[in-house]
């Protein structure tokens, strides 16, 4: 304190060094940087044949034709035409069907595979096997599978008496869509079943324990405090699983290419039929167009409902 008022009047110290500030960027700008090659994949192999496939829909183009803009003419066509009406039915009680036994099949496998038991984890990988399987490969499997004259579903059939003439899998108009349906659910059976698993991992084991202490029985509690508990985890597998099979193109062209007669044709092969093998890009742009309603629709209902549980 001395040596500071010793200091003669009017002597001003020094300024205390300072650190020079580095000049950062917006963070705003990094987030587009890094969002920027998405961004550019999304455009060219999403966005960009999305409104391409719209914009033809209400055209008349076709192969090697530009075409030209006929308006809602596409749609008035489709639905004037039962086979359109047809392969929407078809799309429709299929994609119901099949996404249901999965749900229940799904389930049923999930509570017995979470249980413990001998060699679970082979049981388990066998389980899931089905699943990575590429889609091809399991069409084309199960073709030989319901060949009629050497498929080995045929075979049993015969030997063990369960039918005195050949069942005609894929070409009788009444059996056809049965078998694909088995072929899809063999295949989607495994999403749901591990869905479900992680659902029942994730459930507290405390709620299962003091509901059995209260007196409440192995079903009780499944409809009471499972279910409930896996609510959104079945109804993003359920959306996910409708979506899938409603557009499961290459199950259907492979097993029966919509025969007989046009029987089997689900939306995505009758668009391959409008689109491709008839030449008229502009109906089968249409075909698939005129679901997008409601898949938006769907979504937008099974979000808010989802984003209203997670509220609650």
């Amino acid at each position: 304190m001395a040596r500071l008022s010793s200091l003669p009047d009017g002597f001003d110290s020094p300024p205390m060094p300072t650190a020079k500030r580095r000049r950062t960027r917006p963070d705003w700008l990094v987030a587009y940087v890094f969002l920027a090659p998405i961004a550019a994949v999304f455009a060219a192999f999403i966005a960009y044949p999305l409104a391409d496939g719209i914009s033809t829909a209400f055209t008349d183009r076709a192969i090697a034709h530009a075409g030209n803009f006929v308006g809602l003419q596409n749609f008035v066509t489709l639905f004037h035409d039962p086979e359109f009406l047809r392969a929407a039915w078809n799309s429709l009680t299929l994609t119901t069907g099949v996404v249901t036994i999965k749900m229940v099949l799904g389930m049923a496998s999930a509570v017995l595979l979470s249980q413990t038991m001998p060699c679970r984890g082979l049981i388990r990988s066998l389980a899931f096997l089905p699943w990575a399987v590429p889609g091809m490969i399991a069409a084309l499997a199960w073709k030989w599978i319901f060949d009629e004259q050497s498929g080995v579903l045929q075979s049993l059939v015969l030997q063990l008496g369960l039918s005195d003439r050949p069942v005609y899998w894929l070409s009788d108009p009444h059996v056809a869509m049965f078998s694909i349906a088995l072929a899809m659910i063999w295949q989607g059976l495994p999403f749901f079943t591990m869905m479900f698993l992680a659902a029942l991992a994730s459930i507290p084991s405390d709620l299962n324990e003091a509901a059995a202490i209260d007196g409440a029985g192995p079903i009780r509690r499944f409809f009471c405090i499972t279910l409930p508990q896996m609510r959104g985890v079945i109804a993003v597998t359920a959306m996910l699983s409708a979506i899938w099979t409603f557009n499961s193109f290459h199950m259907v062209f492979v097993l029966t290419g919509g025969g007989p007669a046009g029987r089997t044709h689900i939306l995505p092969t009758l668009a391959y039929e409008y689109g491709i093998a008839q030449s008229r890009l502009g109906m089968g742009s249409a075909v698939l167009v005129s679901v997008i309603p409601v898949f938006v629709i769907l979504i937008v209902l099974l979000t808010g409902r989802m984003l209203r549980q997670d509220e609650a």
